[in-house]
């Protein structure tokens, strides 16, 4: 055990370790639903930031996913090839290259060898994260959902709905919905992406308002 901690926090492999042990956290966090997995993939401010990105990642072939889990994926793959070429071929360059040298070639290539891996492995998590784009996001309004995250906020949120999509949702400014609850979608805001709901009970109490 002893020597895998040693090989772990050991030049390159310590470029790959660090930035997995915060990815592990991150989703800890992402299941326990205090944080949203679509955190790095921005809002509908930063349009031309994301053309750019999600361009970017197309060209890469990691497109299809939230940035969260393509990183993830490359942090894993480019972890276990570095780790391995620090054991059996970081040592075939002992008096070739300086051993910073040789570690920064087996990161870097490490790094090139990891993307095509985390690409492939990508393709069938993308139907999980598909927008179905045959139905308008207005014409949603009504459907029913439960909540995902530990709450729903006037700017955090994201709830399920009964097939299986997740949507980012948002309350009233002053409002706040607790996980579990089952809520409505009743607006929907083009600025940000995001669904305005309200639970089955304020959702019936404002119908029976209007009838009245």
């Amino acid at each position: 055990m002893d020597q895998f901690l040693d090989t772990i926090f050991s030049f390159p492999v310590i470029f790959f370790t660090v930035p997995l042990m915060v990815m592990i956290i991150f989703w800890a966090f992402a299941l326990l639903g205090m944080l949203d997995i679509e955190i790095l993939d921005g809002s509908g401010e930063t349009d031309n930031a994301d053309a750019g990105s999600g361009s970017f990642l197309e060209n890469l072939g990691l497109d299809g996913v939230p940035l969260t889990v393509a990183i993830t994926l490359v942090e894993i793959y480019g972890f276990a090839f570095v780790y391995v070429a620090r054991k059996y071929i970081s040592p075939l360059f002992d008096g070739i290259l300086t051993a910073t040298a040789s570690g920064f070639v087996i990161a870097v290539l490490s790094l090139i060898i990891a993307i095509p891996f985390a690409a492939y492995t990508s393709k069938p998590l993308r139907r999980i994260f598909e927008v179905q784009e045959a139905v308008s996001k207005s014409e949603l309004i009504g459907t029913y959902c439960i909540v995902t995250t530990q709450t729903v906020t006037e700017s955090f949120g994201q709830a399920r709905a009964e097939d299986g999509m997740i949507y980012s949702v948002r309350t009233a400014p002053g409002f706040q919905i607790a996980g579990g609850s089952k809520v409505a979608l009743i607006d929907f805001n083009e600025t940000n992406d995001t669904y305005t709901v309200v639970t089955e009970a304020e959702l019936m109490a404002m119908s029976s308002n209007q009838n009245l």
